[in-house]
């Protein structure tokens, strides 16, 4: 950690710390445009799409089981673990190799008797009665208190494997997850949960994501989003518990800085998800710079493919570099594909808003990240100090 602390001058912004490469001093200086992540910079959702990752999971166990996932089973660690490896940026994905691994560790004796349910309601395309069939089916044949121990060993084996992802995401999962155990019948069990989740698949086509929307959105605004009543949850959409991290004077003091025409979003959040929780402030963007997920998925070009990065870039006026500000590795190495193509980009993480802020910032570190900041709000803040000459070498304890 020393080798790498070594790289970089730390400066304190706000009563925390933000820490600058040193060789990348002299672009930063030239820094003329900004492009956002929006999940986990511009929006908190600590408390909205990591609980549904853990809900949604936890909710399709409980209504199989009958047994209550212990709370830390999908951890905040956990899921930190598993979107550092740079593959699950996608919530969705990151739900379904959490479910497919659970339901892989199973009892065989467990997943003879959900096995012979599934395949006896391949025909049924209604979810809802579908789940309930195979839900029913499971309770009527099976001792849930058999899971107690295998459940109780669940978190560690999540971690375990979580560890060992890449950024190819549910790609590196498969084999790993097939070879847990006897290979032939873990790969059959595999085929079968896959059936049952019916993923990757839309909402009212995929109980995961079904589920894990619902869970998101609520009543209301599932309804406007997908046109469906729900069908397994009916509560708050978590998005309720979303604030806005930005506050309007960084914009303004960024627009003052660069012009508002050099600032956008690249982001795989819905847009109508983050203008419900944004609302007026996306006014402050260049409406040419904003890619969400609607357009990322026509493209079939999820991070860290670059592909929204170029894309929001391509709406900005021309720019010596872009600095790219997101808070995870997906959106480092994007950055770093990007580069491949145009070397002009930047990449600030923040780690402010993360549950693993020590883990966060050591991921940048250790990634080359040429800036790394509490939040985005003391982004003009650091700029400021850099343009002006003003970073200096400061003892720091890493």
């Amino acid at each position: 950690m020393n080798k790498v602390s070594q790289k970089y001058l730390s400066i304190e912004v706000n009563g925390e710390k933000a820490y600058i490469k040193k060789d990348s001093l002299g672009k930063l200086r030239e820094v003329n445009a900004v492009i956002f992540d929006c999940d986990g910079v511009l929006i908190d959702i600590r408390e909205s799409y990591n609980r549904a990752i853990s809900e949604t999971v936890s909710y399709i166990l409980e209504e199989l089981t009958g047994l209550r996932l212990p709370e830390n089973t999908v951890s905040k660690e956990t899921i930190y673990l598993f979107k550092r490896s740079g593959g699950f940026n996608n919530d969705w994905d990151l739900a379904y190799a959490i479910l497919m691994l659970i339901l892989c560790s199973l009892p065989e004796k467990f997943q003879e008797v959900f096995e012979k349910n599934v395949n006896t309601t391949q025909g049924e395309g209604d979810l809802l009665k579908r789940f309930l069939f195979i839900k029913n089916g499971i309770r009527r044949e099976y001792n849930p208190r058999v899971l107690d121990n295998t459940i109780t060993r669940l978190g560690e084996t999540l971690r375990q494997l979580a560890k060992v992802c890449d950024a190819s995401g549910i790609a590196s999962l498969e084999g790993k997850i097939i070879n847990l155990q006897d290979a032939p019948k873990t790969q059959k069990i595999y085929a079968i949960a896959k059936s049952f989740l019916s993923y990757p698949g839309g909402v009212g086509e995929s109980i995961l994501t079904s589920v894990f929307e619902e869970k998101f959105c609520g009543s209301r605004l599932l309804k406007e989003m997908y046109g469906q009543e729900p069908k397994f949850y009916r509560g708050r959409g978590l998005i309720e518990n979303e604030r806005a991290i930005i506050r309007p004077e960084t914009l303004d003091q960024l627009a003052f800085m660069f012009g508002k025409a050099n600032f956008g979003i690249a982001s795989g959040r819905p847009l109508r998800l983050a203008e419900y929780v944004l609302s007026g402030l996306l006014d402050k963007f260049n409406s040419e710079a904003l890619v969400f997920f609607e357009e990322i998925e026509a493209a079939k070009l999820n991070k860290p493919n670059p592909f929204s990065l170029l894309r929001s870039s391509n709406g900005l006026k021309p720019f010596t570099y872009a600095l790219y500000v997101g808070d995870s590795m997906e959106d480092a190495l994007m950055v770093k594909e990007a580069n491949k193509m145009n070397p002009h980009f930047l990449f600030a993480g923040v780690y402010g808003y993360s549950h693993c802020k020590d883990g966060v910032i050591r991921d940048f570190l250790e990634e080359d990240a040429d800036a790394i900041l509490p939040s985005v709000n003391e982004l003009p803040i650091v700029l400021k100090t850099v343009k002006g000459g003003k970073c200096r070498e400061r003892s720091q304890s890493l």
